[in-house]
């Protein structure tokens, strides 16, 4: 049994602890600047230095839903690096995996993900529930895929990029880094970095 602490205390925080019993591991408690659970909470970052001796390690629990969220999470990472904090992955057991997928330190995987052969996901990348990723996929590290997202086989997501909910990408497309896919978006070539794609608003008439 792992004993985990979260960085961070909202929603998705809530999912991640679903999956961390589900597993039979154990929180250890919540860091973050506010917090909404029902867990020990200890405060934020700097009192994280101080317990990283008592958990076996630390999951990013702040999702991104647009370029301040990656930003947040940059930080965060980078300070876990610093302060030679270990980062945990956490994969629900609902989620079908490839046993060739190579994946990273801080992954958090939710339920029903399915991931095929030969992919690569990152390390502290977040892929939401219901989401479908395809053969050969590359993903960099803090990708956030929301939940409901397809990626095509031999698609490469570079990192600090965020995928909206229910967003599709076409088999062997990039991504550049930085960029935001918003939801419901269908993505049909290549994405520069530092892109913000939006789908196309129908017109709602009376």
């Amino acid at each position: 049994m792992r004993k985990i602490a979260l960085i961070g205390g909202g929603g998705l925080a809530k999912e991640i602890i679903e999956v961390i019993k589900l597993n039979n591991d154990e929180v250890y408690g919540i860091f973050a600047i506010s917090n909404s659970l029902n867990y020990p909470y200890y405060g934020y970052l700097d009192e994280l230095i101080e317990h990283k001796n008592n958990f076996d390690g630390a999951i990013l629990a702040i999702g991104a839903v647009n370029k301040e969220g990656i930003e947040n999470r940059k930080k965060i990472i980078n300070f876990l690096k610093e302060n030679k904090i270990n980062q945990i992955s956490v994969i629900s057991p609902y989620a079908r995996i490839s046993n060739s997928v190579k994946i990273g330190k801080g992954v958090y995987i939710g339920h029903n993900v399915i991931i095929s052969c030969d992919s690569v996901i990152s390390d502290n990348v977040l892929i939401n529930q219901g989401s479908i990723i395809g053969h050969d996929v590359f993903i960099d590290e803090n990708v956030s895929i929301a939940p409901m997202v397809f990626l095509g086989g031999g698609v490469k997501v570079e990192k600090n990029t965020m995928i909206g909910v229910g967003a599709t990408i076409k088999e062997g497309l990039k991504i550049g880094k930085n960029s935001i896919i918003g939801m419901r978006s269908i993505v049909i070539k290549n994405i520069k970095e530092n892109s913000l794609v939006l789908p196309t608003i129908s017109k709602v008439y009376r």
